[in-house]
């Protein structure tokens, strides 16, 4: 089960392999439809095993388990019963018809109780956003943003990320802030590099910078008129509390984002490679 990670590591999302689900069915399926009379243990024992582990999976080793409470119990006797039938594997011993005919009764018990219980699992699919692909999203989110951002901006890999997730999961105005987030750390490098100063300004935001590169004259004033178009229809009235994006505007967005951090970064020298760096490639 793959899942995108926040920063402490954590795993707030659960990526579902729905094959699971349809093997658990095919492997379960077969116990509705056991004989009722008597027969050799080895023609039952495939549907019985193959029931038999599944379940044992499903409520020991799955992602599933500590949230299935109902059908637990259930579980646990159908289990049972199974167990007991498959006793020391002797495959030429008879089956009673009344065993089989319990195990059935059982199963289709647990089913019900099962199906219920999955009914209330909080279940979502997230759709592609344009077209970036879903999974490249919640877990590649630097894909958005240009091939040598983490090289020449490690800093903001984690803001790239972040928009990537925003965006999957549809909140639009958060996506926003994250990209102006990568924007401000590329900036940030753009304007030491421009100036050759190491001194940034104290108020860090996108027309600060502006007005400093204007005044020194430095900085491509192609990456000027960007950023400033950028902050004019877009930063400054994010700002506000009641300032909202939706998904179409966030999209355009990234897209001018993505433009202006592309130019500055033709600019900037890839950075000696250290352990943060490092880390933030691997992440």
């Amino acid at each position: 089960m793959n899942a995108p990670f926040n920063r402490r590591g954590c795993s707030p999302v659960i990526r579902i392999a729905l094959p699971f689900l349809v093997q658990l069915a095919h492997d379960l399926e077969p116990l509705a439809a056991l004989p009722q009379t008597n027969i050799r243990f080895g023609a039952v024992f495939s549907p019985l095993f193959g029931a038999g582990q599944a379940i044992e999976q499903l409520y020991t080793n799955s992602l599933y388990s500590p949230h299935l409470r109902s059908s637990r119990s259930l579980a646990s006797d159908l289990l049972k019963a199974i167990r007991d039938i498959e006793g020391d594997y002797d495959f030429e011993r008879e089956v009673p018809g009344w065993a089989l005919h319990r195990i059935s009764n059982l199963y289709a018990q647990y089913k019900i109780a099962l199906l219920a219980e999955l009914g209330t699992f909080d279940s979502y699919f997230v759709t592609q956003k344009g077209s970036h692909e879903t999974y490249s999203l919640l877990v590649f989110g630097e894909n958005l943003f240009p091939a040598d951002l983490a090289a020449k901006a490690p800093e903001a890999v984690f803001d790239a990320k972040e928009a990537g997730k925003c965006l999957a999961y549809e909140v639009p105005t958060a996506c926003g802030f994250h990209v102006f987030r990568v924007l401000e750390s590329v900036l940030r490098r753009y304007y030491a590099e421009a100036t050759g100063s190491t001194v940034q300004p104290k108020v860090r935001n996108i027309g600060v910078y502006l007005n400093a590169l204007k005044q020194a004259g430095k900085g491509d004033p192609k990456v000027r008129s960007a950023l400033k178009q950028m902050t004019d229809l877009h930063r400054n009235p994010l700002i506000h509390p009641e300032a909202v994006l939706t998904n179409e505007e966030a999209l355009t967005v990234l897209g001018l984002a993505r433009s202006a951090i592309a130019t500055m970064l033709v600019e900037l020298p890839v950075l000696p490679p250290t352990t943060t760096t490092a880390q933030v490639a691997s992440s």
